[in-house]
Protein backbone atom coordinates (compact mmCIF):
# COMPACT_ATOMS: atom_id res chain seq x y z
CA UNK A 1 0.00 0.00 0.00
CA UNK A 2 1.33 3.43 -0.93
CA UNK A 3 1.08 5.60 2.16
CA UNK A 4 1.16 9.37 1.95
CA UNK A 5 4.19 11.02 3.51
CA UNK A 6 4.33 14.68 4.35
CA UNK A 7 7.48 16.79 4.24
CA UNK A 8 6.43 19.06 7.11
CA UNK A 9 7.15 17.09 10.28
CA UNK A 10 6.03 19.93 12.51
CA UNK A 11 2.57 19.94 10.93
CA UNK A 12 1.92 16.33 11.89
CA UNK A 13 3.80 16.17 15.17
CA UNK A 14 1.86 13.98 17.56
CA UNK A 15 3.35 15.87 20.51
CA UNK A 16 2.35 19.29 19.21
CA UNK A 17 -1.09 18.29 17.99
CA UNK A 18 -2.65 15.80 20.33
CA UNK A 19 -1.13 16.39 23.75
CA UNK A 20 -3.37 18.85 25.58
CA UNK A 21 -1.95 20.65 28.55
CA UNK A 22 -3.96 20.82 31.72
CA UNK A 23 -4.16 24.58 31.31
CA UNK A 24 -5.20 25.71 27.84
CA UNK A 25 -4.36 29.22 26.70
CA UNK A 26 -7.12 31.80 26.70
CA UNK A 27 -9.10 32.32 23.49
CA UNK A 28 -7.30 34.80 21.22
CA UNK A 29 -8.58 38.31 20.61
CA UNK A 30 -8.21 40.43 17.51
CA UNK A 31 -5.08 42.16 18.80
CA UNK A 32 -3.38 38.76 19.29
CA UNK A 33 -3.62 37.83 15.61
CA UNK A 34 -0.13 38.98 14.61
CA UNK A 35 1.49 37.26 17.61
CA UNK A 36 -0.02 33.82 16.88
CA UNK A 37 2.05 31.16 15.13
CA UNK A 38 0.60 30.12 11.77
CA UNK A 39 0.35 26.37 11.30
CA UNK A 40 0.35 25.73 7.54
CA UNK A 41 -1.56 22.60 6.52
CA UNK A 42 -2.62 21.21 3.17
CA UNK A 43 -6.08 19.74 2.73
CA UNK A 44 -4.54 16.26 2.82
CA UNK A 45 -2.91 17.07 6.17
CA UNK A 46 -6.24 18.23 7.60
CA UNK A 47 -8.13 15.17 6.34
CA UNK A 48 -5.47 12.83 7.70
CA UNK A 49 -5.59 14.43 11.15
CA UNK A 50 -9.40 14.38 11.15
CA UNK A 51 -9.45 10.66 10.27
CA UNK A 52 -6.80 9.82 12.85
CA UNK A 53 -9.07 11.31 15.52
CA UNK A 54 -12.36 9.95 14.17
CA UNK A 55 -13.39 7.53 16.92
CA UNK A 56 -16.48 9.73 17.23
CA UNK A 57 -17.29 10.86 13.72
CA UNK A 58 -18.00 14.54 14.02
CA UNK A 59 -20.17 16.89 11.99
CA UNK A 60 -20.56 20.63 11.61
CA UNK A 61 -23.92 20.61 13.38
CA UNK A 62 -22.67 19.38 16.76
CA UNK A 63 -25.13 16.47 17.06
CA UNK A 64 -22.96 14.93 19.76
CA UNK A 65 -24.57 17.37 22.20
CA UNK A 66 -28.14 17.49 20.91
CA UNK A 67 -28.59 13.92 19.58
CA UNK A 68 -25.74 11.76 20.96
CA UNK A 69 -27.59 8.56 20.08
CA UNK A 70 -27.54 9.56 16.41
CA UNK A 71 -23.77 10.07 16.32
CA UNK A 72 -21.77 7.36 14.57
CA UNK A 73 -18.54 5.98 15.99
CA UNK A 74 -15.97 3.54 14.68
CA UNK A 75 -17.11 1.11 17.39
CA UNK A 76 -20.65 0.74 16.01
CA UNK A 77 -20.10 -2.29 13.72
CA UNK A 78 -18.20 -4.16 16.46
CA UNK A 79 -20.89 -3.26 19.00
CA UNK A 80 -23.59 -4.71 16.77
CA UNK A 81 -21.56 -7.79 15.91
CA UNK A 82 -20.98 -8.59 19.58
CA UNK A 83 -24.62 -8.02 20.57
CA UNK A 84 -25.68 -11.17 22.49
CA UNK A 85 -29.17 -11.03 20.96
CA UNK A 86 -28.77 -9.50 17.50
CA UNK A 87 -25.12 -10.09 16.59
CA UNK A 88 -23.62 -12.58 14.15
CA UNK A 89 -22.22 -14.74 16.95
CA UNK A 90 -25.64 -14.75 18.62
CA UNK A 91 -27.18 -16.09 15.41
CA UNK A 92 -24.50 -18.76 15.02
CA UNK A 93 -24.92 -19.84 18.64
CA UNK A 94 -28.23 -21.48 17.76
CA UNK A 95 -26.21 -24.19 15.96
CA UNK A 96 -23.76 -24.74 18.80
CA UNK A 97 -23.50 -28.17 20.39
CA UNK A 98 -25.25 -28.31 23.76
CA UNK A 99 -23.91 -30.38 26.65
CA UNK A 100 -26.06 -31.65 29.53
CA UNK A 101 -25.28 -33.70 32.61
CA UNK A 102 -26.84 -34.37 35.99
CA UNK A 103 -26.79 -36.53 39.10
CA UNK A 104 -29.95 -37.13 41.15
CA UNK A 105 -30.61 -39.23 44.29
CA UNK A 106 -34.23 -40.12 45.01
CA UNK A 107 -34.64 -40.41 48.74
CA UNK A 108 -38.29 -41.31 49.00
CA UNK A 109 -40.29 -43.59 46.76
CA UNK A 110 -40.56 -44.06 43.06
CA UNK A 111 -42.61 -41.46 41.24
CA UNK A 112 -44.49 -42.09 38.05
CA UNK A 113 -44.18 -39.53 35.22
CA UNK A 114 -41.31 -37.87 37.04
CA UNK A 115 -38.86 -35.44 35.50
CA UNK A 116 -36.87 -38.37 34.21
CA UNK A 117 -39.83 -39.73 32.30
CA UNK A 118 -39.68 -36.76 29.92
CA UNK A 119 -35.96 -37.21 29.24
CA UNK A 120 -34.07 -39.07 26.57
CA UNK A 121 -35.23 -42.58 27.39
CA UNK A 122 -38.73 -42.21 28.89
CA UNK A 123 -38.40 -44.20 32.09
CA UNK A 124 -41.76 -44.53 33.84
CA UNK A 125 -40.45 -44.38 37.41
CA UNK A 126 -37.38 -42.68 38.77
CA UNK A 127 -34.70 -44.97 40.22
CA UNK A 128 -32.93 -44.26 43.46
CA UNK A 129 -29.75 -42.95 41.82
CA UNK A 130 -29.63 -41.40 38.35
CA UNK A 131 -26.68 -39.94 36.41
CA UNK A 132 -27.19 -38.61 32.91
CA UNK A 133 -24.83 -37.27 30.24
CA UNK A 134 -25.71 -36.10 26.74
CA UNK A 135 -24.92 -33.79 23.82
CA UNK A 136 -27.17 -32.39 21.14
CA UNK A 137 -27.20 -29.78 18.43
CA UNK A 138 -29.24 -28.36 15.56
CA UNK A 139 -27.70 -28.83 12.14
CA UNK A 140 -27.74 -26.12 9.47
CA UNK A 141 -30.43 -28.06 7.63
CA UNK A 142 -32.72 -27.78 10.67
CA UNK A 143 -32.22 -31.37 11.79
CA UNK A 144 -32.07 -31.83 15.57
CA UNK A 145 -29.82 -34.63 16.78
CA UNK A 146 -28.93 -35.76 20.30
CA UNK A 147 -26.85 -38.49 21.85
CA UNK A 148 -26.68 -39.46 25.52
CA UNK A 149 -26.54 -42.04 28.22
CA UNK A 150 -27.88 -42.74 31.72
CA UNK A 151 -26.65 -44.87 34.55
CA UNK A 152 -26.97 -45.44 38.27
CA UNK A 153 -28.04 -47.87 40.95
CA UNK A 154 -31.53 -49.07 41.92
CA UNK A 155 -32.20 -52.34 43.63
CA UNK A 156 -35.95 -52.30 43.24
CA UNK A 157 -36.37 -51.31 39.57
CA UNK A 158 -33.09 -52.40 37.98
CA UNK A 159 -31.93 -55.02 40.39
CA UNK A 160 -28.64 -53.23 40.98
CA UNK A 161 -26.43 -51.11 38.72
CA UNK A 162 -27.71 -50.14 35.30
CA UNK A 163 -26.52 -48.15 32.22
CA UNK A 164 -28.09 -47.29 28.88
CA UNK A 165 -27.37 -45.14 25.84
CA UNK A 166 -29.43 -43.78 22.98
CA UNK A 167 -29.84 -41.29 20.16
CA UNK A 168 -32.64 -39.26 18.61
CA UNK A 169 -33.03 -37.31 15.34
CA UNK A 170 -35.83 -35.04 14.14
CA UNK A 171 -35.64 -33.75 10.56
CA UNK A 172 -38.14 -31.16 9.22
CA UNK A 173 -39.47 -31.86 5.75
CA UNK A 174 -41.46 -28.67 5.12
CA UNK A 175 -41.66 -25.91 7.71
CA UNK A 176 -38.18 -25.02 8.99
CA UNK A 177 -36.45 -27.26 6.45
CA UNK A 178 -33.39 -26.36 4.45
CA UNK A 179 -30.02 -24.69 5.02
CA UNK A 180 -31.12 -21.41 3.41
CA UNK A 181 -34.11 -20.98 5.71
CA UNK A 182 -32.10 -21.70 8.84
CA UNK A 183 -29.41 -19.24 7.77
CA UNK A 184 -32.07 -16.60 7.14
CA UNK A 185 -34.39 -17.07 10.11
CA UNK A 186 -32.61 -19.40 12.48
CA UNK A 187 -33.88 -22.74 13.86
CA UNK A 188 -36.05 -21.04 16.50
CA UNK A 189 -37.78 -18.68 14.09
CA UNK A 190 -41.37 -17.56 14.49
CA UNK A 191 -43.51 -15.53 12.08
CA UNK A 192 -42.13 -11.99 12.13
CA UNK A 193 -39.01 -12.94 14.14
CA UNK A 194 -36.09 -13.78 11.85
CA UNK A 195 -32.59 -13.70 13.37
CA UNK A 196 -30.52 -15.97 11.17
CA UNK A 197 -26.87 -15.40 10.37
CA UNK A 198 -27.65 -13.90 6.93
CA UNK A 199 -29.93 -11.30 8.51
CA UNK A 200 -27.26 -10.51 11.10
CA UNK A 201 -24.60 -10.17 8.42
CA UNK A 202 -26.78 -7.71 6.50
CA UNK A 203 -27.36 -5.68 9.68
CA UNK A 204 -23.61 -5.67 10.33
CA UNK A 205 -22.91 -4.59 6.75
CA UNK A 206 -25.47 -1.83 7.09
CA UNK A 207 -23.72 -0.59 10.24
CA UNK A 208 -20.45 -0.49 8.30
CA UNK A 209 -22.09 1.44 5.46
CA UNK A 210 -23.54 3.93 7.95
CA UNK A 211 -20.06 4.52 9.39
CA UNK A 212 -18.73 4.96 5.84
CA UNK A 213 -21.48 7.48 5.16
CA UNK A 214 -20.57 9.41 8.30
CA UNK A 215 -16.90 9.38 7.30
CA UNK A 216 -17.81 10.65 3.84
CA UNK A 217 -19.81 13.47 5.40
CA UNK A 218 -16.88 14.23 7.74
CA UNK A 219 -14.44 14.43 4.80
CA UNK A 220 -16.88 16.63 2.90
CA UNK A 221 -17.34 18.93 5.90
CA UNK A 222 -13.59 19.12 6.48
CA UNK A 223 -12.99 20.05 2.83
CA UNK A 224 -15.76 22.67 2.89
CA UNK A 225 -14.56 24.28 6.12
CA UNK A 226 -10.96 24.15 4.89
CA UNK A 227 -11.80 26.22 1.81
CA UNK A 228 -14.02 28.48 3.88
CA UNK A 229 -10.97 29.14 6.06
CA UNK A 230 -8.97 29.84 2.92
CA UNK A 231 -11.58 32.45 1.97
CA UNK A 232 -11.51 33.89 5.49
CA UNK A 233 -7.79 34.55 5.14
CA UNK A 234 -8.18 35.97 1.64
CA UNK A 235 -11.01 38.18 2.88
CA UNK A 236 -8.78 39.34 5.72
CA UNK A 237 -5.98 40.14 3.30
CA UNK A 238 -8.37 42.19 1.17
CA UNK A 239 -9.58 44.04 4.25
CA UNK A 240 -6.01 44.70 5.38
CA UNK A 241 -5.14 46.05 1.93
CA UNK A 242 -8.21 48.30 2.07
CA UNK A 243 -7.10 49.51 5.51
CA UNK A 244 -3.65 50.40 4.19
CA UNK A 245 -5.13 52.22 1.18
CA UNK A 246 -7.52 54.11 3.45
CA UNK A 247 -4.63 55.03 5.75
CA UNK A 248 -2.61 56.44 2.87
CA UNK A 249 -5.56 58.45 1.59
CA UNK A 250 -6.26 59.80 5.08
CA UNK A 251 -2.64 60.83 5.57
CA UNK A 252 -2.64 62.71 2.28
CA UNK A 253 -5.82 64.52 3.26
CA UNK A 254 -4.33 65.39 6.67
CA UNK A 255 -1.38 66.96 4.93
CA UNK A 256 -3.65 68.89 2.59
CA UNK A 257 -5.78 70.18 5.46
CA UNK A 258 -2.61 71.27 7.26
CA UNK A 259 -1.56 73.07 4.08
CA UNK A 260 -5.04 74.64 3.76
CA UNK A 261 -5.44 72.97 0.38
CA UNK A 262 -8.41 70.76 1.35
CA UNK A 263 -11.38 71.50 3.66
CA UNK A 264 -11.60 69.60 6.98
CA UNK A 265 -14.80 67.77 6.04
CA UNK A 266 -12.97 66.01 3.23
CA UNK A 267 -10.36 64.81 5.71
CA UNK A 268 -13.22 63.60 7.92
CA UNK A 269 -14.56 61.55 5.00
CA UNK A 270 -11.16 59.87 4.56
CA UNK A 271 -10.94 59.31 8.33
CA UNK A 272 -14.40 57.73 8.36
CA UNK A 273 -13.32 55.31 5.61
CA UNK A 274 -10.17 54.42 7.55
CA UNK A 275 -12.03 53.52 10.72
CA UNK A 276 -14.65 51.60 8.76
CA UNK A 277 -11.82 49.63 7.14
CA UNK A 278 -10.30 49.05 10.59
CA UNK A 279 -13.60 47.62 11.82
CA UNK A 280 -13.71 45.47 8.71
CA UNK A 281 -10.31 44.00 9.58
CA UNK A 282 -11.45 43.15 13.12
CA UNK A 283 -14.61 41.55 11.75
CA UNK A 284 -12.53 39.56 9.25
CA UNK A 285 -10.36 38.28 12.10
CA UNK A 286 -13.01 37.50 14.70
CA UNK A 287 -16.13 37.16 12.55
CA UNK A 288 -19.58 38.58 13.01
CA UNK A 289 -22.47 36.73 14.62
CA UNK A 290 -24.82 36.48 11.62
CA UNK A 291 -22.25 35.09 9.20
CA UNK A 292 -19.52 33.65 11.44
CA UNK A 293 -17.03 34.06 8.61
CA UNK A 294 -14.02 35.40 10.51
CA UNK A 295 -10.69 33.58 10.64
CA UNK A 296 -11.12 32.71 14.32
CA UNK A 297 -14.64 31.33 13.85
CA UNK A 298 -13.89 29.22 10.79
CA UNK A 299 -10.59 28.01 12.22
CA UNK A 300 -12.44 26.88 15.35
CA UNK A 301 -14.93 24.92 13.25
CA UNK A 302 -12.04 23.20 11.49
CA UNK A 303 -10.36 22.47 14.82
CA UNK A 304 -13.59 20.91 16.06
CA UNK A 305 -13.82 18.62 13.05
CA UNK A 306 -10.16 17.64 13.55
CA UNK A 307 -10.66 17.03 17.30
CA UNK A 308 -7.87 19.45 18.18
CA UNK A 309 -7.69 21.54 21.36
CA UNK A 310 -10.13 24.45 21.25
CA UNK A 311 -7.54 27.08 22.24
CA UNK A 312 -3.95 27.10 21.06
CA UNK A 313 -1.12 29.47 20.28
CA UNK A 314 -1.08 28.02 16.77
CA UNK A 315 -3.52 29.18 14.12
CA UNK A 316 -4.32 26.78 11.29
CA UNK A 317 -3.55 28.35 7.92
CA UNK A 318 -4.42 26.64 4.58
CA UNK A 319 -1.28 25.89 2.59
CA UNK A 320 -2.90 24.31 -0.45
CA UNK A 321 -4.02 26.15 -3.56
CA UNK A 322 -7.60 25.86 -4.84
CA UNK A 323 -8.42 24.48 -8.27
CA UNK A 324 -8.82 27.15 -10.96
CA UNK A 325 -8.77 25.10 -14.17
CA UNK A 326 -12.05 24.47 -16.02
CA UNK A 327 -13.41 21.01 -15.21
CA UNK A 328 -16.09 19.10 -17.08
CA UNK A 329 -17.88 15.91 -16.05
CA UNK A 330 -19.75 13.55 -18.36
CA UNK A 331 -23.41 13.53 -17.33
CA UNK A 332 -24.26 9.96 -18.37
CA UNK A 333 -21.25 8.51 -16.63
CA UNK A 334 -21.74 10.62 -13.53
CA UNK A 335 -25.39 9.59 -13.23
CA UNK A 336 -24.46 5.92 -13.66
CA UNK A 337 -21.79 6.27 -10.96
CA UNK A 338 -24.21 7.98 -8.61
CA UNK A 339 -26.75 5.18 -9.05
CA UNK A 340 -24.16 2.57 -8.03
CA UNK A 341 -21.74 4.33 -5.67
CA UNK A 342 -23.97 6.54 -3.56
CA UNK A 343 -23.89 5.25 0.00
CA UNK A 344 -27.59 5.95 0.51
CA UNK A 345 -28.49 3.58 -2.33
CA UNK A 346 -26.06 0.93 -1.14
CA UNK A 347 -27.61 1.09 2.30
CA UNK A 348 -31.10 0.88 0.83
CA UNK A 349 -30.07 -2.09 -1.32
CA UNK A 350 -28.97 -3.85 1.84
CA UNK A 351 -32.42 -3.15 3.33
CA UNK A 352 -34.09 -4.58 0.20
CA UNK A 353 -31.98 -7.74 0.41
CA UNK A 354 -32.96 -8.12 4.05
CA UNK A 355 -36.68 -7.77 3.27
CA UNK A 356 -36.33 -10.28 0.42
CA UNK A 357 -34.82 -12.84 2.78
CA UNK A 358 -37.53 -12.18 5.36
CA UNK A 359 -40.20 -12.81 2.72
CA UNK A 360 -38.60 -16.16 1.88
CA UNK A 361 -38.58 -17.11 5.56
CA UNK A 362 -42.20 -16.05 6.03
CA UNK A 363 -43.31 -18.20 3.10
CA UNK A 364 -41.50 -21.18 4.56
CA UNK A 365 -43.31 -20.73 7.87
CA UNK A 366 -46.63 -20.92 6.01
CA UNK A 367 -46.04 -24.60 5.42
CA UNK A 368 -47.23 -27.28 7.84
CA UNK A 369 -44.83 -28.80 10.36
CA UNK A 370 -43.88 -32.22 8.98
CA UNK A 371 -41.03 -33.92 10.85
CA UNK A 372 -39.38 -37.24 10.23
CA UNK A 373 -38.35 -38.68 13.62
CA UNK A 374 -36.22 -41.58 14.74
CA UNK A 375 -35.17 -42.84 18.19
CA UNK A 376 -32.91 -45.63 19.37
CA UNK A 377 -32.08 -46.71 22.97
CA UNK A 378 -30.31 -49.74 24.38
CA UNK A 379 -28.98 -51.10 27.66
CA UNK A 380 -25.24 -51.20 28.02
CA UNK A 381 -25.45 -54.89 29.06
CA UNK A 382 -27.86 -57.74 28.44
CA UNK A 383 -31.30 -57.01 29.88
CA UNK A 384 -32.34 -58.87 32.95
CA UNK A 385 -34.99 -61.55 32.57
CA UNK A 386 -36.28 -61.16 36.08
CA UNK A 387 -39.96 -60.41 36.26
CA UNK A 388 -39.61 -57.52 38.65
CA UNK A 389 -37.06 -55.76 36.42
CA UNK A 390 -38.52 -56.51 32.99
CA UNK A 391 -40.56 -53.32 32.89
CA UNK A 392 -37.48 -51.25 33.66
CA UNK A 393 -35.43 -53.00 31.01
CA UNK A 394 -38.12 -52.57 28.36
CA UNK A 395 -38.30 -48.83 29.11
CA UNK A 396 -34.59 -48.43 28.35
CA UNK A 397 -34.52 -50.42 25.10
CA UNK A 398 -36.12 -50.11 21.71
CA UNK A 399 -36.34 -47.94 18.62
CA UNK A 400 -38.91 -45.74 16.88
CA UNK A 401 -39.34 -44.36 13.37
CA UNK A 402 -42.20 -42.16 12.34
CA UNK A 403 -43.53 -38.92 10.99
CA UNK A 404 -45.36 -36.08 12.73
CA UNK A 405 -47.65 -33.49 11.13
CA UNK A 406 -49.13 -30.33 12.62
CA UNK A 407 -50.38 -26.92 11.48
CA UNK A 408 -52.85 -24.22 12.42
CA UNK A 409 -56.24 -24.75 10.82
CA UNK A 410 -56.62 -21.15 9.57
CA UNK A 411 -52.89 -20.28 9.48
CA UNK A 412 -53.85 -16.67 10.18
CA UNK A 413 -50.61 -15.54 11.82
CA UNK A 414 -48.39 -17.09 9.16
CA UNK A 415 -50.43 -15.55 6.32
CA UNK A 416 -50.23 -12.15 8.00
CA UNK A 417 -46.44 -12.53 8.29
CA UNK A 418 -46.13 -13.16 4.56
CA UNK A 419 -48.31 -10.16 3.75
CA UNK A 420 -46.33 -8.01 6.16
CA UNK A 421 -42.98 -9.07 4.70
CA UNK A 422 -44.24 -8.45 1.15
CA UNK A 423 -45.45 -4.94 2.04
CA UNK A 424 -42.15 -4.12 3.72
CA UNK A 425 -40.28 -5.24 0.61
CA UNK A 426 -42.51 -3.09 -1.61
CA UNK A 427 -41.94 -0.13 0.71
CA UNK A 428 -38.15 -0.46 0.57
CA UNK A 429 -38.22 -0.80 -3.23
CA UNK A 430 -40.39 2.32 -3.55
CA UNK A 431 -38.00 4.25 -1.30
CA UNK A 432 -35.05 3.12 -3.45
CA UNK A 433 -36.78 4.34 -6.62
CA UNK A 434 -37.49 7.71 -5.01
CA UNK A 435 -33.89 7.94 -3.80
CA UNK A 436 -32.66 7.43 -7.35
CA UNK A 437 -34.77 10.32 -8.57
CA UNK A 438 -33.53 12.58 -5.80
CA UNK A 439 -29.93 11.62 -6.47
CA UNK A 440 -30.30 12.48 -10.17
CA UNK A 441 -31.83 15.82 -9.22
CA UNK A 442 -29.05 16.48 -6.70
CA UNK A 443 -26.42 15.62 -9.31
CA UNK A 444 -28.01 17.95 -11.85
CA UNK A 445 -28.05 20.76 -9.27
CA UNK A 446 -24.35 20.12 -8.58
CA UNK A 447 -23.59 20.27 -12.32
CA UNK A 448 -25.40 23.60 -12.65
CA UNK A 449 -23.61 24.99 -9.60
CA UNK A 450 -20.21 23.94 -10.96
CA UNK A 451 -20.89 25.69 -14.26
CA UNK A 452 -22.22 28.80 -12.51
CA UNK A 453 -19.29 28.96 -10.10
CA UNK A 454 -16.72 28.69 -12.87
CA UNK A 455 -18.42 31.35 -14.99
CA UNK A 456 -18.74 33.66 -12.00
CA UNK A 457 -15.07 33.11 -11.13
CA UNK A 458 -14.02 34.08 -14.64
CA UNK A 459 -16.19 37.19 -14.60
CA UNK A 460 -15.00 38.24 -11.16
CA UNK A 461 -11.38 37.80 -12.24
CA UNK A 462 -11.96 40.39 -15.00
CA UNK A 463 -13.86 42.59 -12.55
CA UNK A 464 -10.99 42.46 -10.05
CA UNK A 465 -8.46 43.34 -12.74
CA UNK A 466 -10.52 46.32 -13.87
CA UNK A 467 -11.05 47.51 -10.28
CA UNK A 468 -7.31 47.34 -9.57
CA UNK A 469 -6.52 49.37 -12.68
CA UNK A 470 -9.10 51.96 -11.67
CA UNK A 471 -7.79 52.13 -8.09
CA UNK A 472 -4.19 52.49 -9.19
CA UNK A 473 -5.05 55.29 -11.61
CA UNK A 474 -7.19 57.15 -9.09
CA UNK A 475 -4.53 56.83 -6.39
CA UNK A 476 -1.91 58.29 -8.71
CA UNK A 477 -4.19 61.17 -9.65
CA UNK A 478 -5.00 61.83 -6.01
CA UNK A 479 -1.34 61.87 -5.08
CA UNK A 480 -0.79 64.42 -7.87
CA UNK A 481 -3.77 66.46 -6.68
CA UNK A 482 -5.80 65.94 -9.85
CA UNK A 483 -8.90 64.28 -8.28
CA UNK A 484 -10.88 64.60 -5.08
CA UNK A 485 -10.58 62.03 -2.33
CA UNK A 486 -14.17 60.91 -2.84
CA UNK A 487 -13.25 59.27 -6.14
CA UNK A 488 -10.26 57.52 -4.57
CA UNK A 489 -12.32 56.25 -1.68
CA UNK A 490 -14.98 54.96 -4.06
CA UNK A 491 -12.29 53.21 -6.11
CA UNK A 492 -10.95 51.62 -2.92
CA UNK A 493 -14.40 50.31 -2.00
CA UNK A 494 -14.90 48.89 -5.47
CA UNK A 495 -11.47 47.27 -5.48
CA UNK A 496 -12.00 45.69 -2.07
CA UNK A 497 -15.42 44.41 -3.07
CA UNK A 498 -14.12 43.03 -6.37
CA UNK A 499 -11.22 41.27 -4.61
CA UNK A 500 -13.51 39.74 -1.99
CA UNK A 501 -16.06 38.61 -4.59
CA UNK A 502 -13.34 37.02 -6.71
CA UNK A 503 -11.96 35.05 -3.76
CA UNK A 504 -15.50 34.05 -2.83
CA UNK A 505 -16.18 32.84 -6.38
CA UNK A 506 -12.89 30.88 -6.38
CA UNK A 507 -13.86 29.12 -3.16
CA UNK A 508 -17.39 28.53 -4.46
CA UNK A 509 -15.90 26.82 -7.51
CA UNK A 510 -13.90 24.44 -5.34
CA UNK A 511 -16.92 23.80 -3.11
CA UNK A 512 -18.98 23.04 -6.22
CA UNK A 513 -16.29 20.57 -7.31
CA UNK A 514 -16.55 18.84 -3.92
CA UNK A 515 -20.35 18.78 -4.13
CA UNK A 516 -20.25 17.18 -7.59
CA UNK A 517 -18.10 14.34 -6.31
CA UNK A 518 -20.31 14.04 -3.24
CA UNK A 519 -23.34 13.72 -5.52
CA UNK A 520 -21.51 11.19 -7.72
CA UNK A 521 -20.53 9.08 -4.71
CA UNK A 522 -16.80 9.39 -5.54
CA UNK A 523 -15.74 11.87 -2.85
CA UNK A 524 -13.73 9.39 -0.78
CA UNK A 525 -11.92 8.23 -3.91
CA UNK A 526 -10.84 11.68 -5.07
CA UNK A 527 -9.80 12.56 -1.52
CA UNK A 528 -7.69 9.39 -1.26
CA UNK A 529 -9.59 8.01 1.72
CA UNK A 530 -9.90 4.26 2.23
CA UNK A 531 -9.95 1.66 4.95
CA UNK A 532 -7.36 1.96 7.68
CA UNK A 533 -5.50 -0.81 9.47
CA UNK A 534 -8.07 -3.46 10.53
CA UNK A 535 -8.73 -3.95 14.22
CA UNK A 536 -11.03 -6.23 16.16
CA UNK A 537 -12.98 -3.42 17.75
CA UNK A 538 -12.95 -0.50 15.33
CA UNK A 539 -13.89 0.14 11.71
CA UNK A 540 -11.10 2.54 10.74
CA UNK A 541 -10.51 4.85 7.81
CA UNK A 542 -7.28 6.54 6.72
CA UNK A 543 -5.78 8.70 4.00
CA UNK A 544 -4.17 6.06 1.79
CA UNK A 545 -3.36 8.26 -1.22
CA UNK A 546 -2.98 11.91 -2.12
CA UNK A 547 -6.14 13.78 -3.01
CA UNK A 548 -6.80 15.49 -6.35
CA UNK A 549 -6.00 18.83 -4.72
CA UNK A 550 -2.45 17.53 -4.26
CA UNK A 551 -2.35 15.81 -7.68
CA UNK A 552 -3.60 18.18 -10.38
CA UNK A 553 -2.18 15.82 -13.03
CA UNK A 554 -4.97 13.36 -12.32
CA UNK A 555 -7.12 15.26 -14.80
CA UNK A 556 -6.87 14.81 -18.55
CA UNK A 557 -5.95 18.08 -20.30
CA UNK A 558 -7.55 18.46 -23.72
CA UNK A 559 -6.25 20.56 -26.60
CA UNK A 560 -8.82 23.23 -25.79
CA UNK A 561 -7.31 23.70 -22.35
CA UNK A 562 -10.37 22.23 -20.66
CA UNK A 563 -9.66 19.61 -18.03
CA UNK A 564 -11.84 16.52 -18.23
CA UNK A 565 -12.74 14.83 -14.96
CA UNK A 566 -13.86 11.66 -16.76
CA UNK A 567 -13.12 8.77 -17.15
CA UNK A 568 -13.44 8.17 -13.42
CA UNK A 569 -10.55 9.20 -11.25
CA UNK A 570 -8.37 6.30 -10.03
CA UNK A 571 -9.65 4.74 -6.87
CA UNK A 572 -7.67 5.21 -3.69
CA UNK A 573 -5.46 2.37 -2.56
CA UNK A 574 -7.46 0.52 0.07
CA UNK A 575 -6.03 -1.66 2.75
CA UNK A 576 -7.96 -4.96 2.67
CA UNK A 577 -9.74 -5.88 5.83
Amino acid sequence: MQQVSFSQPSSLSQTDVFVESTEQPSPPIADDFDSLTHWYLTLDDVVKLALDNSTVIRDRGGRVLTFPSAVRTTFDPAVLRSDPNLGIDASLSAFDTQFESGLVYNGGGNSVNSAFSSGQFGVFAQPETLAKLGVGRILRSGTKVSLGGVGGYDQTLAGGFYAAYGAEARHPLMRGAGTQFNQIAGPLAKPGMYRGVLISQLDHHQAQVEVEQSVSELVRDVAIVYWELFFAYQNLNAKQTALENARQAWQREQQRVAQAVSPPDVEALARQQYYSAEAGVRNAICGTIPGQTGVYNVELRLRTLMALPTCSTQLIHPAGLPLEAPLRFDWQESDALAQTKRIELRKQLSAINKRTLELKAARNLQRPQVDLIGKYRRLADDPSTATDTALFSDALQGWQVGIEYSRAVVNRRENAAVRHAHLQLCREQAIAAEQRRHISAELRTAFIELDRAYGAMQSMAHSREAAQIRLQAQSQRHAAGDVHVEEVLEAQIRATKAETEYERSLVDYNLAFIKVHSARGTLLEVMGVGFGEPTNDEFRFALNASSVFAQPNRFDLQNSGERIATPPLPAATITPR
